[in-house]
C-alpha cells in the first residue's frame, strides 16, 4: 500500500485519537500544508477529552508559533513554588489550554478546510501500517497513519520499586466566594500534609472568581480516591487563600512516569503518537511539549519525507531524552521515598531558570544533566544542599506589573 497512487488513499494523514496529540497534528497541518488531506477519527463526542493541558517557556518554541499561537488560551509571567522553609518564583510564560478550547480550534479549522475532515462516534478496531478498520467494517487508508488513542494504549508500566511511578492528581476548576488577587499559578505548594509518595497543591487563576485547584503526588501506585481528594481539596482551598463557592468540573489525570523509557519511534507507518508511543516528559508527566515536537515535524517535511533525515534526527534527540528522564524517575521512585522525596524535589527547584524550562521542554543538554544528577543525588555535597531562598508574593507583584 506503500506504493500506491495517492488517489488511492483516502487521506495524505490519517490521524486515529482525538486528543491533544493529533489536534495539534492537525491544526499544524491545517496551518502549513492547508492542501493536505487529513481525516482525524474520534470515538467520543469531543476532542480532547476533560483536560486542562499546561506548558512552559520553551515547550512550544517560537518556531511553531505561527500555527500554535491560538491554543494559548491563558498566559501568565511565570509560576511560584512553595517548601516548608522556602519559596521560588520561577520567571518565563506559563501558558494553559483546555480540551474546550482545543475542540473548538480543531472542528474550526475543518470547516474552513475542504481538505480536513474530522468524524466523531468512529470507533477504531485496528490500525494497520497505511489502513484502519472501524468498527462497522469500513476500512480506511492513509499515507501516514498516526495512532494517538491516549494513556490507555500506552506500554504497560509494571509494578514494584523500580518500574517507576506516577503523577496523579485530582482537580477541581471552582467558581470563588470571594474573588482573589493570585495573579499567577502556584505550581507546587508541598506545605500540607504529606503521603503516598510526594504531595502538593496546584492552582491555576484562570480569573479572579474561578480557579483549578489539584491535589497531586508522585506515587509509586496509580490508586486514587476521587471523592476523598474532592472533599479535601474543597476542605483545605482557604490555607491557599481561597473560598470555593462551586465545583465548575472535576478533573482525574493518573499519568505514568516510567523508570525505563517507553519512547517508540519506527521508521514506517504507523507512528505511534501520544502516550502510548512514549511522545510525552517521562520526568513531568507533561505532554505538550514532546506532541508539538510531533506535529512541528510531521507539517515542516513533505509527506513522501515523513521518515527521511530530519525524522532520524528528531527521533535520535527524544529517545536520548526520554532515557535520561527515565532514569531519573528510576532514582526518584526506586530510592527516594518520605521526606527524602519533598527533599530531593526542593533542591532540584536550586537550578536556575533557564535549566528548569529546557528540563519541561525536553532540551537538556550535557551540562544540565550534570546539574540535576549532582543538585538531586544522595551523594551532594552539603554546600549545595541549602535551601532556595527567593519570596515570593513581591515576585509575582513586580512580574504581574511588568
Amino acid at each position: 500500500m506503500a506504493d500506491a497512487t495517492p488517489d488511492a488513499f483516502d487521506a495524505d494523514y490519517l490521524l486515529v485519537g482525538g486528543g491533544l496529540q493529533n489536534g495539534l497534528i492537525l491544526l499544524a497541518l491545517a496551518a502549513r500544508k492547508p492542501q493536505a488531506r487529513v481525516l482525524l477519527l474520534e470515538q467520543g463526542e469531543v476532542i480532547g477529552g476533560n483536560h486542562i493541558w499546561s506548558f512552559q517557556a520553551l515547550d512550544l518554541p517560537d518556531t511553531a508559533l505561527d500555527w500554535a499561537r491560538p491554543i494559548i488560551e491563558y498566559e501568565w509571567p511565570g509560576y511560584q513554588l512553595y517548601f516548608d522553609d522556602s519559596a521560588r518564583w520561577v520567571q518565563g510564560v506559563y501558558r494553559s489550554l483546555s480540551s474546550e478550547h482545543l475542540h473548538r480550534l480543531v472542528l474550526d479549522a475543518a470547516a474552513g478546510s475542504e481538505g480536513i475532515e474530522v468524524r466523531l462516534g468512529a470507533a477504531v478496531a485496528d490500525v494497520d501500517g497505511h489502513s484502519v478498520q472501524l468498527a462497522d467494517g469500513t476500512r480506511l487508508h492513509g499515507r501516514v497513519v498516526v495512532d494517538a488513542r491516549g494513556p490507555e494504549a500506552a506500554h504497560p508500566m509494571g509494578r514494584g520499586r523500580f518500574s517507576g511511578g506516577y503523577q496523579k492528581f485530582v482537580g477541581l476548576e471552582c467558581r470563588l466566594a470571594a474573588l482573589t488577587d493570585l495573579a499567577a499559578p502556584i505550581l507546587m505548594d508541598s506545605r500540607c500534609a504529606q503521603r503516598d509518595g510526594f504531595r502538593f497543591h496546584y492552582v491555576l487563576p484562570f480569573a479572579p472568581d474561578r480557579v483549578l485547584i489539584e491535589d497531586t503526588y508522585f506515587s509509586n501506585t496509580p490508586d486514587l480516591d476521587v471523592d476523598a481528594l474532592s472533599r479535601e481539596i474543597v476542605a483545605e482551598a482557604p490555607r491557599l487563600g481561597l473560598q470555593v463557592a462551586e465545583v465548575l468540573r472535576t478533573e482525574v489525570g493518573v499519568l505514568p512516569m516510567p523508570a525505563w523509557s517507553h519512547f517508540r519511534a519506527a521508521d514506517a507507518s504507523p507512528i505511534t503518537g501520544g502516550y502510548a508511543g512514549g511522545w510525552f516528559n517521562p520526568g513531568t508527566g507533561y505532554s505538550l511539549a514532546a506532541a508539538a515536537r510531533l506535529a512541528e515535524h510531521l507539517s515542516a517535511v513533505p509527506v513522501a519525507d515523513t521518515f527521511g533525515h530530519e525524522w532520524q534526527r528528531l527521533t535520535r534527540r527524544m529517545r536520548i531524552q526520554a532515557h535520561f528522564l527515565a532514569f531519573l524517575n528510576l532514582l526518584m521512585f526506586g530510592f527516594f521515598h518520605g521526606a527524602k522525596r519533598r527533599r530531593l524535589m526542593e533542591r532540584f527547584y536550586m537550578v536556575s531558570d533557564a535549566v528548569i524550562h529546557r528540563f519541561f521542554a525536553m532540551r537538556n543538554n550535557p551540562i544540565d544533566m550534570w546539574r540535576i544528577m549532582y543538585v538531586g543525588a544522595p551523594w551532594t555535597p552539603k554546600g549545595w544542599a541549602k535551601r532556595p531562598e527567593q519570596p515570593a508574593a513581591a515576585q509575582v507583584a513586580a512580574s504581574s506589573a511588568e
